[in-house]
Formats: C-alpha cells, sequence, structure tokens
C-alpha cells in the first residue's frame, strides 16, 4: 500500500490545477494566432479552464482539514506575504474568477458575457500571466518542501509546466471534440504542440532522475524506486509509455496527416496525454523519500 503524507486530494490538486491553467493558455494562443480556424479549440479550453482549477483548488481545501471545518483560518493563507503559500493562493484567486469571465467572454454566455468580450484582449494577457503563474506554482509547492530531496529542486516547477501545457491542450482538444467533432481536422495543426511539450516533459523529466540518482542518497532512493523499484512498472507504462512516448508519435503522425488519423485516435491521443499527467504527479508525490537522520 502506497503511503505518503500527502495523498490523492493533492495529486488531484496538482493535475487539476495544471490542466486548467494549460487549458487557458492554449485557448488564448488559438483565438490571438489563429482565430479564424480554431474557434471551438479556443472555446473548448476557455470553457474547461476554470471550473478544473476551481475543482483543484476545492480539493486542495478539503486536503486542509481543519481549514475546513473552521474557514476563518484560511484567512491565514493570505497573510504572510513571504510564503510562497500565500503568493500561490492569491494566484488561484484571482485566476479561477478571470478564466470564468474569459469563457463567458469568448462564448458570449448570459450578459456577462456580451459585456466581458469588450475586455477580451484584456482578459486574456492578465490571464495568461495568472495561468503561467497557477501552473508553475503547482511544482512550486512541492519543490520548496525541503524535508524530501526529490521534491526540493529547480527542475520541478519547469517539469510541472511543460506538463502543464501539454495536459491542458489536450483537455481544450477534447472539449473541443466535444462541441464539434468535424474540427477534428483543424485540431491536427495543434499536434504539434504536443509534440514539442512532450519532448520538454520527456526530456525535463529524465534530467530530474539523472540528477536525483547521483545527487544526495535520499533524492536517489526516490528515483530508484521509480525507475527500478516498486513504483517502476507504473513510472515506465504509465508515464513513459503511455503518457509521453505513444501521444508522442500519434502526435506526429496526426500533424503530418492533417486530418486522415481517425478520430478515436485523435481523441485517445489526448486522453493518454492526461493519463500520463495524472499518473506523473501521483509517482513524485508517491516516491518522496524523507531525508535520513543519522
Amino acid at each position: 500500500m502506497l503511503e505518503s503524507a500527502w495523498g490523492w486530494l493533492i495529486v488531484s490538486y496538482l493535475f487539476l490545477a495544471g490542466a486548467g491553467a494549460g487549458a487557458f493558455i492554449a485557448a488564448v494562443a488559438c483565438d490571438l494566432l489563429a482565430p479564424d480556424w480554431s474557434k471551438a479549440l479556443a472555446r473548448g479550453g476557455s470553457l474547461v479552464a476554470g471550473p478544473l482549477v476551481a475543482v483543484g483548488t476545492a480539493c486542495l481545501v478539503f486536503d486542509l482539514e481543519a481549514g475546513l471545518w473552521q474557514p476563518w483560518r484560511q484567512f491565514y493563507l493570505i497573510s504572510n506575504l513571504n510564503s510562497m503559500i500565500t503568493w500561490g493562493v492569491i494566484v488561484l484567486s484571482l485566476f479561477i474568477p478571470v478564466a470564468l469571465l474569459y469563457a463567458a467572454a469568448l462564448n458570449e454566455i448570459t450578459f456577462v458575457g456580451r459585456i466581458a468580450k469588450k475586455y477580451l484582449r484584456p482578459l486574456e494577457y492578465v490571464g495568461s500571466a495568472l495561468a503561467i503563474g497557477t501552473a508553475v506554482y503547482t511544482g512550486i509547492l512541492i519543490a520548496v518542501v525541503n524535508g524530501v530531496p526529490f521534491w526540493n529542486t529547480p527542475l520541478m516547477p519547469v517539469l510541472f509546466l511543460a506538463s502543464a501545457i501539454s495536459t491542458g491542450l489536450a483537455a481544450a482538444m477534447i472539449a473541443a471534440a466535444v462541441i464539434d467533432i468535424n474540427t477534428i481536422r483543424t485540431l491536427s495543426n495543434f499536434a504539434l504542440g504536443h509534440v514539442i511539450f512532450l519532448s520538454v516533459e520527456g526530456v525535463v523529466l529524465m534530467l530530474l532522475v539523472f540528477m536525483s540518482l547521483t545527487g544526495s542518497v535520499d533524492a536517489a532512493e526516490s528515483a530508484t524506486m521509480l525507475i527500478s523499484g516498486r513504483l517502476s512498472p507504473y513510472f515506465w507504462i504509465l508515464v513513459v509509455t503511455l503518457g509521453i512516448l505513444v501521444p508522442f508519435v500519434l502526435s506526429i503522425v496526426e500533424y503530418y496527416e492533417y486530418g486522415a488519423m481517425p478520430k478515436h485516435l485523435v481523441v485517445g491521443a489526448d486522453l493518454l496525454v492526461l493519463l500520463g499527467g495524472m499518473s506523473l504527479r501521483a509517482l513524485i508525490i508517491y516516491s518522496a523519500a524523507p531525508p535520513q537522520i543519522v
């Protein structure tokens, strides 16, 4: 049985917040760079971004336990501006309403959306900055834990940012397919995004493992747990094979075939990216090895 000081609520927060932030970035990129033929993807990304981060934040609040039953104690989370947790709470609190307003504006939902549409560009610029902050913060949250040497590295925020953009793009593409399945052909243009960010994710993950193996005994213990220990089957199958390599190859085929690839493989590649992103965060959390005290 896997044990960790942090459980599935934190894993869910790390995944959902990252994917939601990435979906927002994907939506803005589509609206700014190719508004004529990527409307479904921009709309889909905007619609899932805010709710994903909101649900992820709720998981974080539930994990606080005492803060859940005594909500007023959560105000202490924003009382110390020298704390990374405080800045994370501020970024999340700002991003969620901006993301919801952006979705309303881009999809013209009620009178609020019609009013917000007048401020579409400011919402995109401000929201993108907050989305990047949200995605990076999911990595910073565990990177600042000095008690777990494997986590305590500047590579962690980079890894989580790359994974957030990739999973966010996957979530946006699935939402776009739900909105209009005929948009599958145009989605092929964005498969290149998966190729790029899955590559970055793979390279940073290899660097993280290699540096941990050659670092402290405790960090090496965590890395060994992933590549050859009790978590290795999950790591090699769920993260490396199904989460990175398979969707990487499918995305290359999708990009060059431009709409000729079967729809179930297009959506399947995105589902695998989401599976890999969730598995990556779970394994990083559960591979935590605290420093040994001699």
